[in-house]
């Protein structure tokens, strides 16, 4: 009995081609799906970076035109008080003519540049 104890451990058993299958099976499998992995990695990564920066680049578009939105909005406000309201008119031509009326006195305070 002791010699068929150590027949049976002392030597290491060799597998058959029948038990590697499903060993090599799980192998290939999962190396196909590594693939298909790193090429839809690899194919889809630089478009989503590609759609980061279009992202990006409309908001700040977006933040662009509401600014000039915002802008014309001013402009046009301008334009109508140029339009219709006299004493507007006045003050901005006297304003940037450097004119004053008959016993009004200017003060300006403001950025210490000085018009030559």
């Amino acid at each position: 009995m002791a010699q068929s104890h150590t027949a049976q451990h002392g030597a290491p058993r060799r597998r058959s081609q029948s038990e590697y299958l499903p060993v090599a099976m799980r192998v290939v499998s999962s190396l196909i799906v590594l693939c298909a992995l790193l090429t839809a990695g690899f194919t889809f990564y630089p478009e989503w970076v590609r759609l980061s920066d279009m992202k990006r680049e409309l908001a700040k578009q977006k933040d662009r035109m509401e600014d000039l939105r915002n802008l014309s909005q001013a402009r046009e406000q301008e334009i109508h008080l140029l339009e219709t309201d006299r004493e507007y008119l006045e003050m901005i031509a006297r304003d940037r003519l450097d004119l004053m009326k008959e016993g009004e006195t200017i003060f300006r305070f403001g950025t210490g540049q000085h018009k030559s």
